[in-house]
């Protein structure tokens, strides 16, 4: 190795101090810098650090019972989902998949279905789940009518029963009448009473037990409900515990995660956004069961004919009414389905924006501007003007009608829009007097829209074609086949077009300032995938080496 003697040394920094000294500056600034950025922009405090929590906080109000059975709160409904499991639960994209089951065997024709039960899975009270109290839930649920949340779901089942210890076998009352989501109600413990009337009338005091992923530990009626995580969960275990704050008014959620009693909620309110950014909270938006769509009126004698409703499609800029009457708020999809339904996916490609496309299928119809005034005639020449329905009280469908009627304007169609109040805008609706409804629904997590399809719906719209490949949809089959049903029911639905899509409104799982969730939940699951989110505090840091130096100064 060689050696430097200590004169070169001396030597060389005689020789180029000038700029050591100003490398030694520049490094100190960059530092300093660093650390002003860190402060200032970033606003991390050099003296602050974030602990992460063991606890997530979740808001309820109304608790009546926690007899899942009996319940009537929205907040138990969601709550029980924690605690308990179903023979198949619902994936992001709707489809049925197994949660107690692990696997099964359906007949179609005979609307049967034979369920064998994952191994393994225990109740919170340390006791084996069996098939038998599979077959003692249908029966609870059945007993408690319709003040059982699920009675839509069990009325459709003729009878369940154990076939030994894991096996339970279902026969429904109608095989168009049936479908994997039907069997999507919480389990229950047949152990737990003595009979099924006996668990139905469990109300005060009761304790829930299930095989969830939370088990229960404590509730005090003015105050909070604690869940701890079950360390002997089947699958994925929550790291976490979770108290449930119980408020007066689920309002007050806001305000409760100023003080940390709150750590999240979801909210669908149309000024969610703007509340919740003011308060410097986390925003993660979500699908909801919202959708905002047109119908377009068969009955009329300029939208019977097909082309003319497609070419309204094309010619309706449905990105522009997303950012200027719905803000934003909203996701595009193809059909009035829930986005990528089934795991279909949507392309936006079927009607996208096209002014050249609409003006060659109107003109293709017949439709010209006779007399040079800027607006297409009829076939035989006559004037005609398309009616926009839209309800008074609404003031984004309105903002979305007056868009639709610039588009048909800039078309060469003359439209108007009819901005009706309520009581008044219904009996339109009745009397099929519009071409163009503005209107939306909240549809259920099971997506049964035959009644969109068989004339029972307020503007009597009956297509066989649609109704019958939508029935489809409510038969028991295997996850493939329900793809490919929808597949064609998609199909016909975008060629025939009675509806048209204007978006999926959103909703948002809003939480404090250091809020972090790997996965989000969904709208009829609002605490799916819980045990993925979490949150910090900030503690100051004890900084020794300070308080040594001021002790001496």
């Amino acid at each position: 190795m060689k050696i430097i003697s200590k004169d070169k040394i001396s030597a060389f920094l005689k020789k180029y101090w000038i700029g050591i000294l100003a490398a030694v500056l520049v490094i100190a600034v960059i530092a300093s810098s660093v650390e002003i950025y860190k402060e200032e922009v970033l606003n991390i405090d050099p003296d602050i650090e974030y602990k992460e929590q063991s606890t997530l906080y979740l808001p309820s109000e109304n608790i009546d019972t926690f007899n899942p059975v009996i319940s009537q709160s929205q907040d138990v409904y969601y709550l029980s989902k924690l605690i308990y499991n179903s023979l198949f639960t619902f994936d992001e994209q709707l489809n049925v998949v197994p949660e107690l089951a692990y696997e099964y065997t359906v007949d179609t024709e005979r609307a049967y279905i034979e369920v064998k039960l994952k191994n393994g899975v225990k109740w919170h009270n340390g006791k084996k789940l069996t098939a038998s109290d599979v077959a003692f839930t249908v029966s609870a649920m059945r007993a408690a009518g319709t003040n059982c949340p699920y009675y839509n779901k069990v009325k459709k089942i003729n009878s369940a029963f154990a076939k030994g210890n894991d096996t339970v076998a279902i026969y429904f009352n109608n095989n168009y009448n049936c479908s994997l989501d039907d069997l999507t109600f919480p389990i229950v413990p047949s152990s737990q009473y003595s009979s099924a009337g006996a668990f139905v009338a469990a109300k005060d005091d009761f304790k829930p037990v299930g095989t969830g992923q939370y088990k229960y530990k404590s509730y005090n009626k003015k105050k909070q409900l604690r869940l701890t995580a079950n360390k002997n969960y089947f699958g994925q275990k929550a790291d976490r515990n979770i108290t449930v704050t119980l408020l007066p008014d689920r309002d007050l959620a806001a305000n409760m995660m100023e003080i940390n009693s709150v750590t999240c909620y979801v909210d669908s309110s149309s000024n969610r956004k703007s509340s919740a950014s003011d308060r410097g909270y986390q925003i993660l938006d979500i699908p909801s069961n919202n959708v905002e769509f047109l119908v377009f009126n068969t009955r009329s004698s300029v939208l019977a004919q097909k082309d003319m409703r497609k070419a309204l499609a094309y010619g309706i800029d449905v990105s522009k009414i997303l950012d200027n009457a719905y803000m934003g708020d909203g996701i595009l999809t193809d059909t009035i389905y829930y986005p990528n339904f089934l795991g279909v996916t949507d392309t936006l490609k079927d009607y996208s924006y096209d002014l050249k496309k609409a003006e060659q299928l109107v003109s293709s119809l017949g439709f010209r501007d006779v007399n040079g005034d800027g607006a297409k005639e009829n076939p035989q020449g006559q004037k005609f003007t398309l009616k926009i329905l839209v309800d008074k009280k609404n003031a984004t469908r309105n903002s979305a009608a007056q868009i639709i009627k610039n588009n048909l304007d800039t078309l060469g169609l003359d439209a108007y829009v009819e901005s009706l109040p309520r009581a008044e805008y219904n009996q339109a609706i009745k009397r099929k007097d519009f071409d163009i409804l503005v209107t939306g629904f909240t549809i259920e997590e099971n997506y049964d829209l035959r009644n969109f399809f068989n004339g029972s719906n307020d503007w009597g719209y009956y297509n066989y074609d649609l109704f019958m490949k939508s029935r489809e949809l409510d038969r028991l089959y295997t996850p493939d086949e329900y793809r490919a049903k929808y597949r064609e029911l998609k199909d016909a639905l975008i060629d025939e077009l009675p509806y048209y899509p204007l978006c999926y409104k959103k909703m948002s799982l809003i939480g404090v300032d250091t809020f972090k969730a790997e996965k989000l939940p969904m709208f009829n699951n609002i605490y799916k995938n819980c045990d993925t989110w979490s949150w910090s505090v900030i503690v100051e840091k004890n900084n020794d080496e300070e308080d040594k130096n001021t002790l001496k100064n």
